[in-house]
């Protein structure tokens, strides 16, 4: 099973996104997305390519090594 990064700084959403990395992203603790691309990113929120958005304070954000 690869190794997960918690994603925390911006230049961390910022390098999944210019790559193209999939991530998982997790709710209290469940998965509600998974191989996630980032099409965006700012201070609050993170925007899926599929248009989804993801509260950074609600949701942990990890990325798959």
């Amino acid at each position: 099973m690869p190794k997960q990064r918690k994603l925390i700084e911006p230049s961390d959403f910022e390098r999944m996104r210019v790559f193209r990395q999939p991530i998982a992203i997790f709710l209290q603790g469940e998965l509600i997305g998974e191989n996630v691309i980032i099409q965006s990113h700012d201070d609050e929120l993170v925007v899926s390519t599929t248009g989804e958005k993801y509260v950074k304070a609600n949701c942990e954000f990890l990325s798959k090594r």
